[in-house]
């Protein structure tokens, strides 16, 4: 796998990337990007058989904070689960073998026709996805909690400040407003 270092979109893999001028002409004679729709859970096996069958292709990614028995931890998944971009590298490359790939169920068809996503939408996408690698921490100051055990279960607080161990809650209780340190396991946001 080849990543791409001097094309402005450094995310995507693109196996000629080595080879290629930076000011070259786009060698990509298709405009646009394929959608390939992957088997579940599938997204990265897919990603690296295409990438071994030499297509050019882009995993779109987001950061999300999940809760565990450890504490939070963002992790990655894929912005669109179960789909990927890929364009080919030149006019004579098949898109047929995309079907039989390790990980793919196939390219996302209308009818006979395989349609393709602009370059416009890809790059906005990107805009987005480069956004939102990782999202604000989910008990940042200010957020809005509710408290899932201990003894103070079943309460709505405000986060008034947070660490790796403990987090300092604003609350009503006993019709007084009061401030508590938790443990942030303790605690799932809570919508506003």
């Amino acid at each position: 796998m080849t990543l791409a270092t001097r094309d402005p979109h450094a995310a995507t893999r693109d196996p000629h990337a080595a080879n290629r001028n930076s000011h070259a002409p786009d060698p990509h004679p298709i405009p646009g990007w394929h959608v390939v729709y992957t088997k579940p859970r599938q997204e990265c096996v897919a990603e690296e058989n295409l990438l071994r069958q030499r297509y050019e292709t882009w995993l779109p990614t987001i950061g999300k904070w999940t809760r565990r028995a450890a504490g939070w931890t963002c992790d990655t998944q894929p912005m669109f689960p179960r789909y990927l971009f890929l364009r080919t590298c030149d006019a004579q490359q098949s898109l047929a073998p995309v079907r039989s790939t390790l990980g793919a169920i196939g390219l996302v068809h209308f009818g006979e026709r395989a349609p393709t996503v602009s370059c416009e939408i890809v790059d906005a996408l990107r805009r987005l996805a480069s956004d939102t690698r990782e999202p604000p921490h989910p008990l940042r100051p200010g957020a809005r909690v509710r408290v899932v055990a201990g003894p103070l279960a079943g309460l709505q607080a405000l986060v008034t400040a947070s660490a790796a161990h403990r987090v300092e809650i604003f609350l009503q209780l006993l019709g007084r407003d009061a401030r508590a340190c938790v443990q942030p396991e303790q605690l799932e946001p809570h919508p506003a």
